[in-house]
């Protein structure tokens, strides 16, 4: 084994503080695997929180595994030693299970990656008893874990708090017995779907006219959602000066959002809206409080109130145009924050309305005042390109609402960050086809070459080929499987590799599905009705708005 490299982990362990450490002896190994850096997975709430509970279960230890960079990938290779984890520097193959944590599409090829420096086969039809069991879980795999449907063994669909522990019980419980078996265990498992025991069926022209399921898997997978929260950690285990929030407790206050914005698969997922109980907020660290919509918590305001009167500082993920107030952002900047985020996501208010944003021009000029009056040294404005029904006077409006700003303000950094679109599933805009990568290159370049000359405002935008390729990775199938695969080795890139494997990536990104279309996740219950989604797309088009969610007193999406 590379001794330098067991160096570095040993030494970012003393860094640490919280790191659980048990014996492995008699106990289920969890290795639970960021597919990222270090420093990004260990401000991953979500990985932070299994983290816990896989370890407060007796006859489980859990331990950590991140990407490495480019440099240590090498030294690994070069000195043929396998992957390890954090706290015991155990190579990643001698545990029972590796379990993903899996936010975003990209970060698809590093689980290949890191199955590969494990010298873990890539693929579920290669491995064999000898090898982990292979789990992911997060928000890409719960509204389409398709793409990884031949890499992963098993995915947690949903909330993964008492999956979690339900996973750690069927494999303690499955001693003797072969893979089979067990995998027959996990499928019976609320909210586990396998895809070993699902066959899509294809049509000739590609696209899928149903699916094949074979016993005891049900037909299809329900949503598991943790009704009771406040029963469920909350919290930040592992504090590290190296993570990106560095010495900062993360706590979750919201789960999911009432708000029901047409192009968020994170609000739709998260379905229904859930505030937490916060208390006993640690006072020898900075707080972060994250969620979707954090001040929809009924005692954000005052818990924020409470943190100011300590002078503690403290940080929030996410604040609404609307729930900007001159007294929160007085509080927010006498906590040491000196950037504050709008996201008005489209140009106009017509193009907003479409998407379920009712915020108005003079709301968000009214909110860069308030921010910027009470002290903001920098705001961050946030758009896209690419909406459904978006016109050219909407990618105008952008820089125009920029500029508006920032001449009312000439004293103040406006840093304007323009992403593309990309139609996800399980929302409203399920249906619809993807701008081309051609055309929301021009978008975004009209945006910039219209605030030429501007020196007020910093302008950045998302790749319009990544994005692209985060488009068919979210609607695609699992012929994406070896696509992947092979982006992951540097054989090829993800374009070329869907090229050398015949595989028409517009097909999965731009086209338009048909209504009564079976799509790739139709098999997992997401828990919102499709016609619901469908109802929701055509208000969308008539530029209607649709009221939050009032939890317990309506039904009409399905979830409560």
């Amino acid at each position: 084994m590379s001794r330098s490299l067991i160096e570095k982990a040993q030494k970012l362990l003393t860094r640490e503080t919280g790191a659980i450490i048990k014996p492995h002896g008699g106990r289920i190994r969890f290795a639970l695997a960021f597919p990222g850096t270090y420093r990004v997975g260990m401000s991953s709430l979500g990985l932070q929180i299994i983290y816990g509970i896989l370890n407060g279960l007796q006859g489980v230890v859990c331990e950590r595994a991140f990407l490495p960079d480019a440099q240590d990938s090498k030294e690994l290779e070069r000195s043929r030693t396998r992957l390890f984890s954090v706290e015991s520097q155990t190579p990643l193959d001698d545990f029972d299970v590796i379990a993903f944590s899996v936010s975003f599409e990209l970060d698809y090829t590093n689980i290949v990656r890191i199955l590969d420096l494990a010298g873990i086969p890539a693929l579920s039809s290669e491995r064999d008893q000898s090898y982990p069991l292979i789990i992911a879980g997060g928000p890409c795999p719960t509204f389409n874990p398709e793409p990884l449907a031949d890499i992963i063994d098993a995915f947690a669909i949903g909330d993964g708090e008492e999956i979690a522990t339900d996973i750690a019980r069927a494999i303690e419980d499955s001693t003797g017995e072969d893979r089979e078996a067990l995998l027959a265990r996990l499928a019976a498992i609320p909210g586990v779907y396998v895809p070993r025991f699902y066959t899509p069926i294809y049509a000739e022209d590609g696209t899928i006219t149903g699916v094949t399921v074979t016993p005891p898997a049900p037909e299809r997978v329900t949503r598991r959602i943790t009704r009771d929260l406040d029963s469920q950690p909350n919290r930040t285990v592992v504090l590290s000066p190296d993570a990106e929030f560095s010495d900062m407790t993360l706590v979750e206050a919201m789960r999911g959002c009432m708000r029901q914005c047409r192009f968020c698969a994170a609000g739709y997922i998260g379905l229904p809206p859930r505030p937490r109980k916060i208390s006993d907020l640690p006072h020898d660290a900075r707080v972060g409080l994250v969620g979707s919509a954090v001040f929809d918590h009924p005692e954000a305001l005052a818990i924020c109130q409470g943190l100011s009167d300590d002078d503690r500082e403290f940080s929030v993920s996410s604040i609404r145009i609307e729930s900007l107030s001159s007294e929160l952002a007085a509080m927010m900047i006498r906590a040491g924050q000196r950037t504050f985020t709008i996201a008005p996501e489209a140009g106009t208010e017509r193009l907003r309305r479409i998407i379920n944003k009712s915020t108005t021009d003079d709301e968000v000029l009214e909110a860069a005042r308030i921010a910027i009056d009470a002290g903001a040294a920098r705001l961050k404005l946030y758009f896209m390109v690419g909406l459904p029904g978006e016109l050219d006077e909407d990618i105008e409006a952008i820089p125009a609402l920029a500029r508006s700003i920032a001449s009312r303000h000439p004293g103040v950094r406006i840093l304007l960050s323009v992403s593309c679109y990309v139609p996800k599933p399980a929302t409203p805009f399920q249906w619809c086809g993807m701008a081309d990568t051609k055309a929301l290159s021009a978008k975004l370049a009209r945006v910039k070459k219209l605030l030429s000359g501007e020196r007020k405002i910093e302008f950045s935008s998302e790749s319009a080929r990544e994005a692209h390729i985060q488009g068919w990775l979210a609607r695609g199938d699992r012929r994406l499987g070896e696509v992947i695969v092979k982006a992951a080795r540097g054989e090829s890139s993800y374009a070329r590799a869907a090229q050398e494997l015949d595989i028409d990536t517009s097909f999965f990104a731009n086209r338009t599905r048909r209504e009564d279309e079976t799509l790739p996740w139709d098999h997992i219950d997401l828990g919102v009705n499709r016609e619901y989604l469908r109802k929701e797309f055509t208000r969308a088009l008539d530029g209607a708005l649709t009221v939050p969610c009032r939890v317990g007193s309506c039904a009409r999406c399905g979830v409560c």
